[in-house]
């Protein structure tokens, strides 16, 4: 209804009446309250229009609108019923809405460029360490990083139940600008500005349930690890890029990783940590560790351009404080090494750590190809490590490749102690040889057995053969013992026809044989045949 008639203003003014509040104002009569800074018009009668009896609160700079906005309801309640019955929806306040994940900047982070070390430190420590909320279910939020470039000059410290959340990898970066520690996980026994030794830790106390995600670490340093995860379990790191600045052919620094694992001792330890999709670039090692961590699972990561990808137990000493055994049960599943200079693994302390079903591509050969391999592209000089089902780039190059076959040695894949299958079939072209001719190789340079299944199929001729090749060798006796065991099935004029045999050779002119040569004959003419063939590692 229209406004037809304009009456005299009338303001009521006074102090407003804290047990009962404003008194009710004629319909269209103004009150102050001079106290309280609020400003309410009469509603008028209903017999005037008004819907209900009262008055109306108007809204002035002095009012707090978080906590009128209480009307907010999921979808406006219209879609989906919140509440008990579909005309009670469940309302919350503006407030209560957005408290829900903690933005860093309502800390004063901004994400510029500039040096934020100080107000992030904040942030976390008023999240996670703040005496008030610590240790209990309301101070375990989310804090999130938009995206945007947050520079560090110190260590920020990450205490338990920590979630750190960007908008993802290259997103959200952090910028380590002097040469430092960027991450490092300490007990809840530290308090804000003064964080705990890890001697202090316990079972009860040490990091856990600790969460980063979704951002690059970028660092200076070729000496120090960019993150040091330090007695830590049941946490989670996951969609996170750190590079540093290390290139391939220079000097590997022992403690330059970007992930070190660490442990007080095998019961307060780094264990049950999960690790997905995590990329490593730049460091003299990606992951590195010489303590008592246990069952960490790697899944789906990228290790690149590296001087290492990991290293367990080159600095343990038994008996040492965390270092009883070693890293243990360790997996690094479905991950990628590429272009690294020495071993993509190496263990020398520590068991049962698996490598499985990994992908290795220019690993060993010091920034070349491979036929520059000088390094096996797994080390487990100890002993009760496995590989699973991995494959290696190495494999199919140096084992059947024509630019490889003739000059180069055949440094092995493996070395150590291991029984595994070199993940994935090969597949060569058997033609007709008047003459035994290289056919393919595998590596001569340890003692141990190696067994080839495959399977023969003529192009031309009705001829099958499916067999067994066992090559014993014992490079102590510079002896090698070949047996080819196999069955035939076909046309019998054709079964003697392909012929196989093994020899040692030293193809680089060191000392010792450092190649096994498979050579082939074969007497059918013109013949355009498959070989399928995987390889079996023992000893």
């Amino acid at each position: 209804m229209a406004v037809v008639q304009i009456s005299r203003i009338q303001v009521r003014r006074g102090q407003k009446n804290q047990g009962s509040g404003i008194p009710q104002l004629s319909g269209g009569e103004f009150g102050w309250a001079v106290d309280a800074r609020e400003l309410y018009i009469g509603n008028g009668s209903v017999a005037e229009g008004s819907p209900a009896v009262g008055n109306t609160k108007i809204i002035t700079q002095h009012d707090d609108l978080f906590s009128l906005a209480d009307s907010y309801t999921y979808l406006g309640g219209t879609q989906v019923q919140t509440g008990t019955s579909a005309t009670s929806p469940i309302k919350r306040t503006l407030q209560q809405r957005l408290d829900e994940t903690v933005s860093v900047k309502s800390f004063g982070v901004a994400g510029d460029g500039s040096d934020q070390t100080v107000a992030i430190q904040r942030a976390i420590d008023q999240l996670y360490l703040n005496n008030s909320t610590k240790g209990t279910e309301a101070s375990r939020v989310r804090l999130y990083f938009p995206a945007g470039v947050y520079q560090i000059t110190s260590t920020v410290k990450i205490p338990p139940y920590a979630t750190i959340v960007g908008d993802g990898m290259d997103k959200t970066k952090f910028n380590m600008t002097n040469s430092a520690t960027a991450f490092e996980t300490v007990n809840s026994s530290s308090t804000p500005g003064n964080y705990a030794n890890d001697s202090t830790s316990t079972t009860l106390n040490q990091p856990t349930n600790v969460t980063l995600e979704g951002f690059t670490l970028a660092t200076m340093s070729t000496t120090n690890p960019a993150m040091i995860i330090q007695s830590c379990k049941n946490s989670h790191f996951k969609e996170i890029k750190i590079t540093g600045p290390w290139t391939t052919g220079t000097a590997i620094t022992t403690t330059n990783s970007a992930i070190k694992l660490g442990s007080l001792s095998s019961l307060v330890g780094t264990q049950k940590n999960k690790f997905d999709h995590v990329s490593v670039s730049g460091f003299s090692t990606a992951i590195a560790s010489d303590d008592d961590v246990y069952n960490n699972h790697f899944h789906c990561s990228y290790f690149t351009g590296c001087g290492y990808g990991i290293q367990f137990g080159q600095g343990t000493v038994i008996g040492a404080q965390g270092q009883s055994t070693g890293p243990c049960r360790n997996k690094f599943s479905q991950c990628q090494f590429s272009d690294i200079d020495r071993e993509g693994m190496a263990i020398a302390k520590g068991t049962e750590n698996y490598s499985s079903h990994n992908n290795y591509e220019g690993v060993g050969n010091v920034g070349g190809n491979e036929g520059n391999a000088q390094y096996s592209v797994l080390d487990f000089t100890a002993g009760g490590n496995s590989s699973v089902e991995d494959t290696f780039a190495r494999t199919s190059d140096l084992s059947n490749n024509q630019t490889y076959l003739t000059t180069y040695p055949y440094v092995s894949e493996i070395k150590g102690k291991v029984n595994t299958t070199l993940g994935g079939f090969m597949s060569l072209t058997v033609t007709e040889q008047s003459s035994a001719t290289y056919f393919f190789r595998l590596p001569g340079d340890y003692s141990r057995t190696y067994e080839v299944e495959y399977f023969y199929n003529s192009g031309l001729v009705n001829a099958q053969r499916s067999g067994k090749m066992t090559f014993q060798l014992d490079t102590g006796n510079n002896t090698l013992n070949f047996i080819d065991d196999h069955d035939y099935q076909g046309d019998s004029n054709y079964e003697t026809a392909l012929q196989f045999t093994a020899s040692m050779v030293n193809t680089n002119g060191q000392v010792g044989v450092d190649t096994i040569i498979v050579s082939m004959l074969n007497s059918t003419t013109n013949d355009t045949g498959s070989f399928n063939y995987k390889i079996k590692v023992l000893g």
